[in-house]
């Protein structure tokens, strides 16, 4: 009777040991196959909207960027972290109201000061990646970029003076290196 109860004893165990290991193996190969998204929260990057994210407004046709309307946003990194980083600032064109913007009149223009970064065309509504810039440390967001949208002249005629164009600015940031 006492070898009976060890047999099964046993057998129950050997029974236990292969389902834990099969079990940890499944498992595993479950979490190593799946595209795996973690998201959080970092105190590194510092982005402030200084008049918020609006770039709307009655677009005229202009010789320059500074002829239409404008949103600045101020990015860096904290000085406490130890990382590099950058950042993609983006346009989202809502709505452009009798705007041919096929015809390539509607410009973009991004500006870190007096120094162009980027410019281009906006051609069709929805979001437009503007520009990459490399993030630099600070103690607040004090790197400012500021998008402008215009009507270039030289490209439109009359046709286009009044015409209302509604979007908004966003910027994303992202670590480069540890």
């Amino acid at each position: 009777m006492n070898n009976k109860k060890k047999l099964w004893g046993t057998i129950l165990g050997v029974v236990a040991f292969i389902a834990l290991v099969a079990g940890v193996t499944y498992a595993w190969f479950t979490w190593a196959s799946e595209n795996t998204i973690i998201n959080g929260q970092s105190g590194c990057f510092n982005i402030v909207y200084d008049k918020g994210t609006d770039v709307s407004g009655t677009l005229t046709p202009s010789a320059t960027y500074e002829g239409g309307v404008s949103a600045t946003v101020k990015i860096n990194i904290s000085n406490a972290c130890d990382i590099t980083g950058e950042a993609t600032i983006s346009l989202n064109t809502e709505e452009a109201t009798n705007l041919d913007l096929a015809a390539g009149a509607v410009k973009y223009a991004v500006y870190q000061g007096a120094s162009e970064v980027s410019t281009g065309t906006i051609s069709s509504t929805g979001d437009l990646e503007l520009a990459t810039v490399t993030l630099t440390r600070a103690a607040t967001a004090t790197t400012e970029y500021t998008v402008y949208v215009w009507i270039d002249g030289a490209l439109s005629d009359n046709s286009y003076t009044g015409k209302t164009y509604s979007g908004y600015i966003h910027a994303s940031a992202t670590q480069t290196e540890v």
